[in-house]
């Protein structure tokens, strides 16, 4: 719930709009409930962010084509260069890329007119990272990251990140630190789907880090990392994430409280990398369950896994409310899918500024709906890259659900779907119109935690005799 609370408490300070925002959250952490009312109210403003950031080429208007060979296509421009086009092509409903000879003389020469009149460095539009290649089974970055300290000031750069020190880490833990940020970036553009990864919404600048000794709240214990919305800025703290040797604490799935740190910072990283799927008009579960997703998949630092992955994931929906107790079932009530699928970043915020358990679900569910869109709706995500492929090609999103999640299927038979998958996995999922945890929602697995206190006790006595 700690969690929970500073994610609530980040949000607030970026709906107040305060001037030095991560101070402010802190300082208002004894707001009433009775002052939400006015939450919805300020959240306004992000209407107006969102129609100022567009990543799409500013149309959405179907043209009809004539290829080289004189055959006709019905197709949307996405973006295109002096090489090549891409184009959203109606009848198949994805985005493909060709090059430019593969078009009629005069379609030719009305994209040149068109990239050299309102193209911007030689590109129209937001050229898609396209992707073809099957998911992953694992990825992970071995190789150590290269960091240059700026001058004799605490700053540090890598490819992507640039890292200012306050907390006196040393450039080891930093390197090691930032090998987990860089991973982040690798990894999403590792998967099949066509992310706006890094795309800044000020420019190309370094992401920023930003690594301080404690969180300024001493109520918040096991906060290792946050995303400051306002600043674009990753806060880390070196005093939960280092022994007293100034080195990083061991990743060990014995211990949560330390593998939530590092699940932390991936999180935050990730929604640092992906801001811009912030400010386009998706509903909030797919940005939020991109960034709990890679966090649940991390096995180690800087290591993902994405075969079979089940442990993982039940690891991570009951770490945070349960620590290292070990289930032998759970029941979860979650809010129904055709809810959660359709509510937009202001209602998420009003849900988790109530400051119940269906706030911290909503993350839940949004990681078991990443789950199945990647890997079990189709074993390579097939359906999920053309929906990113179709929305961020200018097609609204509630068409481009309806298209390539759905397809003609209703939100009840997609959550027959889930129950049917987890229940044999020791999760038994109960879709309802809100989220909540119940009394006798958790069952212990007693059997099971004698054992690993016997295991314990033996490893003790084998490192006393030592």
């Amino acid at each position: 719930m700690k969690r929970l609370a500073v994610i609530f408490l980040v949000i607030l300070g970026f709906v107040l709009g305060y001037p030095t925002t991560r101070e402010a959250i802190f300082s208002h952490a004894g707001i009433s409930q009775d002052d939400f009312g006015f939450i919805t109210d300020r959240l306004g403003f992000l209407e107006d962010l969102t129609s100022k950031l567009s990543l799409g080429g500013g149309t959405d208007e179907v043209r009809r084509w004539t290829l080289a060979d004189g055959k006709e296509v019905d197709a949307v421009l996405v973006a295109a260069d002096s090489e090549s086009v891409q184009l959203r092509i109606v009848n198949l409903q994805g985005v493909y890329q060709a090059p430019l000879r593969l078009l009629s003389p005069d379609d030719r020469g009305w994209v040149d007119s068109l990239v050299s009149s309102k193209g911007k460095d030689g590109v129209w539009g937001f050229p898609l990272n396209l992707k073809t290649h099957p998911w992953p089974d694992e990825w992970s970055r071995e190789e150590s990251v290269s960091i240059m300290q700026v001058g004799t000031t605490n700053r540090w750069r890598s490819e992507h990140f640039e890292v200012t020190n306050t907390a006196g880490m040393k450039p080891e833990a930093i390197r090691a630190l930032v090998r987990i940020c860089e991973s982040v970036d690798g990894v999403l553009n590792a998967l099949p789907l066509p992310l706006p990864v890094n795309r800044r919404p000020t420019g190309g600048e370094l992401q920023k880090i930003q690594i301080e000794h404690m969180p300024p709240s001493p109520g918040v214990s096991k906060l290792a990392a946050f995303w400051d919305e306002q600043t674009d800025i990753v806060h880390v703290y070196a005093g939960l994430l280092q022994e007293s040797n100034l080195q990083f604490v061991t990743f060990d799935f014995s211990r949560p409280d330390s593998t939530e740190k590092y699940d932390m910072i991936v999180q935050e990283v990730t929604r640092q990398s992906t801001s811009a799927l912030m400010h386009l008009n998706l509903p909030a579960w797919v940005p939020e369950g991109v960034a709990e997703y890679l966090a649940a998949s991390q096995i180690a630092p800087a290591s993902y896994q994405f075969l079979d992955n089940d442990v993982l994931l039940k690891c991570h929906i009951n770490e945070a409310l349960l620590g290292d107790r070990i289930l032998k079932h759970r029941k979860m009530h979650l809010v129904n899918l055709e809810t959660l699928m359709n509510r937009d970043l202001r209602e998420w915020n009003t849900v988790l500024a109530a400051g119940t358990e269906a706030g911290r679900l909503q993350y839940d569910i949004s990681l078991l709906l990443m789950d199945y869109f990647s890997h079990r709706d189709h074993p390579d995500g097939l359906h999920f890259r053309r929906y990113f492929e179709c929305v961020l090609s200018g097609m609204a999103e509630a068409e481009a659900r309806e298209t390539h999640l759905l397809r003609g299927r209703s939100y009840a038979e997609i959550q027959r779907k889930l129950t049917a998958i987890w229940k044999p996995l020791g999760l038994t999922i109960n879709f309802q119109s809100r989220g909540e945890f119940l009394a006798g929602d958790v069952t212990i697995d007693t059997a099971a935690e004698e054992v690993r206190a016997s295991i314990v006790a033996m490893q003790a006595r084998i490192e006393a005799d030592e």
